[in-house]
């Protein structure tokens, strides 16, 4: 018996081994992993340095740059995956570049003209022309994004991660210095662009310059047009909802700046940046890898859609509840212990946020697969349901004068959500399979 549980064993890992999946997993995985634990080695020194004032300055800058990210190329740099031929992904990268180079300057205008609100929703009064980052910070990202789905589209997860690992080691180690000489939230602000940007340059200098990784071919405008309208749900249905998302993800953090000052938003800041660590380690690595592997289940109608969603998102699902449990049970009494007394509140936030993390990570595999089960739509008016639910949760709470109540009832919120958008998504994927086998 015990030699036939060893063998059972020994033919699982050798089928791991060779599965391609689980390798790239594992190079997608790998360096986000060590990212993350570059992130989480010096974050105990800058807690200290920096505090939660800044921590809160710099997290409702980079809220309101996430609620406008998307809109600097209209969701089409999630669709370089989706063609066939290189030359037309190459159109949709021409496409995603032009949009990005566009809406820059609209951001000047508006920066320039809001400068008063939004310095207040960010707590930059004392330095409101920093807001002028916003337009660099558009086009940093829109040039990341391409490269991103770029190198994602030619399997290139090795040459991804490396530069995703340097670029994170020299933020950090920039930002411990910058700490140690005159720390501030517009520092962090500033490095943040920095580390964007080296890890485009990282990240470009490992590919190979052909095809829609050859920079020059994401200038001008051939098959722009042709890119746009076979690319269109990203336009229609994505971009709006990635800014819907990032609105009602980023609302916490604008309204405790309003409402509690900049000292809770970087109490909330600093619990999403930590938890969001093992989400990102394991819902991005699968969620890139799984996605062009499901695009193509679907596309060719192989009938198997329903068994890799519902496989991904429970191994997902259990993977998530043994960090998050132990942070939903204890995190009140361990993050005060590791990052300093100051971030009490940072600790009762984290036990709520550890529920909501756990159905963010299981939900990766359904909303990777949704574009090639034409359910983009869907996804859109969930996210405005969602948004409501949201909002709703942030008012109650303050109503009733508690942050701790408001990121309570976000989190719940948030979970529910999740989980009712991943049953949808596998039971659609169900029927998917049945009409391809029919």
């Amino acid at each position: 018996m015990p030699s036939a549980v060893f063998s059972s064993i020994q033919s699982i890992v050798k089928r791991l081994k060779s599965s391609n999946f689980i390798r790239d997993v594992a190079m997608v995985g790998g360096g986000i992993a060590a990212g993350q634990a570059i992130a989480l080695a010096f974050m105990p020194f800058l807690t200290r340095l920096y505090g939660p004032e800044s921590f809160g300055i710099a997290a409702a800058f980079a809220a309101i740059v996430n609620i406008i990210t998307p809109i600097s190329t209209m969701g089409y740099a999630n669709a370089i995956v989706m063609p066939e031929s290189d030359e037309d992904a190459a159109a949709v990268a021409r496409l995603s570049i032009l949009c990005g180079l566009i809406i820059a300057p609209l951001s000047l205008i508006l920066v320039h003209v809001g400068k008063p609100w939004l310095a207040v929703w960010t707590g930059m009064e004392k330095a409101p022309e920093m807001l002028y980052l916003i337009p660099l910070t558009l086009v940093v990202g829109a040039f990341l994004s391409v490269a991103n789905q770029s190198a994602i589209r030619a399997s290139l997860f090795k040459a991804k991660a490396r530069a995703y690992v340097e670029s994170k080691l020299f933020t950090d180690t920039s930002k411990l210095i910058g700490g140690l000489l005159a720390p501030s939230g517009l520092l962090l602000i500033l490095l943040t662009i920095v580390g964007q940007f080296t890890n485009f340059l990282m990240q470009m200098l490992r590919v190979p310059r052909k095809g829609v990784l050859k920079i020059s071919n994401w200038f001008g405008t051939d098959g722009v047009r042709n890119a746009a309208i076979e690319q269109r749900d990203f336009a229609i249905y994505r971009m709006p909802q990635s800014v819907l998302r990032a609105f009602s993800i980023g609302l916490p953090v604008l309204m405790l700046t309003t409402l509690f000052g900049a000292g809770a938003a970087g109490q909330y800041s600093l619990v999403l940046l930590l938890l969001s660590a093992p989400v990102m380690l394991l819902g991005q690595s699968v969620g890139e890898v799984f996605y062009p592997k499901i695009t193509r289940a679907i596309s060719n109608r192989t009938g198997n859609a329903f068994i890799l969603i519902s496989k991904a998102a429970l191994v997902l699902f259990s993977v998530g509840a043994i960090p998050f449990g132990f942070i939903a049970l204890f995190g009140d009494v361990f993050l005060p212990w590791a990052l300093g007394s100051e971030w009490k509140i940072a600790g009762q936030y984290s036990q709520w946020v550890s529920l909501w993390m756990i159905a963010m990570l299981a939900v990766q595999p359904a909303v990777a697969a949704m574009p090639a089960l034409k359910m983009q739509s869907t996804l859109l008016v969930y996210e405005v349901m969602i948004t409501f639910g949201r909002v709703g949760a942030l008012y109650i709470g303050n109503w009733n004068n508690s942050d701790i109540l408001a990121i309570a009832l976000f989190s719940i919120i948030n979970a529910i959500g999740y989980l009712s958008l991943l049953l949808f998504v596998i039971i659609k994927s169900k029927k998917s399979d049945e009409a391809s086998n029919a």
